[in-house]
């Protein structure tokens, strides 16, 4: 990589204007490029506010994302990449001072309560929208160097439609409740270490009161092993690269033909018990990318090359590009997805019809530029990969919009990078 500095004011422009005087909100917003917004420093949090929000409103957000974590040298790096849907929804970064540890977090937004790029543009965020930020977050990265990232877990349902991994309670006597959405600013806050994370969430009452997917969560420091914390049946399991050796003979006895070389995610279970129940193990070709490949990744360069290979799904590469350079998408399920209409991603006959559909609507992501995004009902789809420092305290940013061109973030500033891949 060459660096190319700019003074970070530069790169903010000022939002003309905040909403109405009825709804201002005090935290302002700086555009660093189309969709991608930086806010001003959190000085203060309504956790209250957030509580109350998630236990009563369905949270309707998924994605496709995969994350890995690894030791290079004396270098804690974690690789994650993120695969929204199609949006019109922005992207912020999110620095705050509001707990025992400053944080930055990320938040890639395309829920019911968010406003869309050309509302934020024009008025900045509305209070509630101000207030709920924060907790919206995928990533926390914390000036300790602990990180914390999160994925969905696809649910499947018994035959009366119950959800076999619903989780309504982790912990009843806790004296906190939260949703699993709120643990990144929560952890990131409050924790030091890995093992300091796990102790604070063991001691929440968490919960999700999705019917088809929970969450779970990568989290990374630098000085010890990274864990995968993973919700379901109103538990909370963990999973440390410690038992790595372990889990690969479960795999064997089980007749898996892959190996776990490094701590990640995809978005199937990967602890013993529910991995053994899932009908579906959605994102199984990503993972088993991530692991083919992570003991040749000894930089950040490595890893953003990496994370490329698992760019996910047909929306942003053509279905033969996808198998003959990176994996076939009808590898990231193995069997039925009963909880959901997934099932086409095995049915070879549906496959042109399902094609001809993401093309009316939209050309392959690396074959529009952004005026052509953009032209487009100002819609914007988009993936993007990080890579995380947890020993530097910096987060590395690309979005493929602008492909060449990373944001280095850290607790000192935003700075572009080129990035040559």
């Amino acid at each position: 990589m060459k660096k190319y500095l700019f003074p970070f004011l530069t790169l903010m422009p000022m939002m003309a204007g905040l909403a109405s005087c009825s709804n201002k909100s005090n935290i302002k917003v700086h555009e660093l490029q189309p969709f991608l917004f930086k806010t001003d420093v959190y000085k203060e949090m309504d956790h209250k506010f957030a509580d109350e929000y998630y236990k009563k409103t369905y949270d309707n957000w998924e994605g496709g994302c995969t994350a890995v974590s690894k030791m290079i040298g004396d270098h804690r790096i974690v690789g994650r990449n993120m695969d929204l849907n199609i949006s019109n929804k922005c992207a912020y970064i999110i620095p705050a001072e509001t707990g025992k540890y400053k944080t930055i977090g990320l938040a890639y937004s395309f829920r019911d309560i968010s406003p869309d790029y050309e509302i934020v543009k024009k008025d900045g965020l509305t209070e509630e929208f101000g207030k709920l930020l924060p907790f919206m977050c995928d990533d926390v990265l914390n000036e300790e160097g602990l990180h914390i990232e999160l994925n969905m877990r696809h649910g499947e349902c018994w035959p009366n439609g119950d959800d076999k991994f619903a989780c309504e309670h982790t912990n009843e006597d806790a004296e906190r409740r939260v949703h699993m959405f709120e643990l990144p600013r929560l952890v990131a806050e409050n924790c030091r270490t890995v093992s300091d994370a796990i102790t604070y969430m063991n001691s929440l009452d968490v919960f999700s009161q999705n019917k088809y997917w929970n969450y779970s969560f990568l989290i990374s420091d630098s000085r010890s092993d990274s864990a995968l914390v993973e919700f379901c049946m109103d538990q909370m399991l963990v999973f440390s690269e410690s038992e790595i050796p372990f889990y690969n003979h479960f795999l064997k006895e089980t007749g898996e033909d892959y190996e776990i070389k490094a701590i990640a995610q995809a978005n199937f279970y990967v602890n013993y018990i529910p991995y053994k129940m899932q009908d579906t193990k959605t994102g199984i070709g990503r993972y088993q990318t991530i692991q083919d490949g992570i003991e040749a990744v000894n930089s950040k360069e490595d890893m953003f090359k990496l994370m490329d290979k698992i760019s996910y799904s047909w929306v942003y590469a053509d279905y033969d590009v996808c198998k003959n350079e990176h994996f076939d998408p009808r590898s990231e399920q193995i069997g039925e997805f009963k909880g959901a209409t997934y099932d086409f991603m095995m049915n070879d006959e549906l496959e042109p019809y399902i094609r001809k559909a993401l093309n009316d609507y939209s050309e392959p992501i690396r074959k529009m530029d952004r005026q052509s995004k953009r032209d487009k009902n100002k819609y914007w789809e988009s993936s993007f990969t990080e890579v995380i420092d947890c020993d530097a305290k910096s987060i590395f940013i690309r979005f493929y919009e602008d492909y060449d061109m990373v944001y280095n973030i850290t607790f000192d500033g935003i700075e572009k990078v080129v990035y040559n891949a």
